[in-house]
């Protein structure tokens, strides 16, 4: 792997974090009306296209294996900060409060706030796949030829 193509593999990450956030956010509506009967298939709803998506253009720069689990944590985390958002929105609706606009905003913000966030974080905490030319010669006895 060159240096230019481990940026372009680190360019991908990045647009897939874009594309992730804003599906995330664009699902919320299909997962919210299917979750109202079936929450588990609500979440799956959320969960699944936005994990598929960070990991399929995430396995360039960190490799197929840890991009996966990079995918579903960073997907399972903005999940649960959504739920909480959901859920307090859900509490102070019920209590006859009003739910004003700035609630209304944070709950249709919070999926994508929270994938942009966690995956700018992961970009930064979980370290690339390391270029080819080095794990070959890691891995080839030192007697093999090049």
């Amino acid at each position: 792997m060159t240096p230019s193509s481990t940026m372009n593999g680190r360019g991908l990450a990045v647009a897939g974090i874009l594309g992730a956030a804003v599906l995330a956010a664009v699902l919320l509506i299909p997962g919210l009306r299917l979750g109202a009967d079936q929450p588990w298939l609500g979440v799956v709803v959320i969960i699944v296209p936005t994990a598929a998506l960070l990991a399929a253009t995430g396995h360039r720069h960190y490799g197929v294996g840890r991009a996966v689990a990079v995918a579903m944590v960073v997907t399972v985390l903005a999940g649960g900060v959504s739920w909480l958002v959901a859920l307090f929105t859900l509490v102070k609706a019920l209590s006859g409060v009003g739910v004003g606009l700035a609630w209304a905003i944070l709950l249709f913000a919070t999926p994508a706030i929270s994938v942009l966030a966690l995956g700018a974080l992961a970009l930064r905490v979980v370290p690339p796949r390391p270029p080819r030319d080095v794990a070959d010669r890691v891995h080839k006895p030192s007697g093999a030829p090049r």
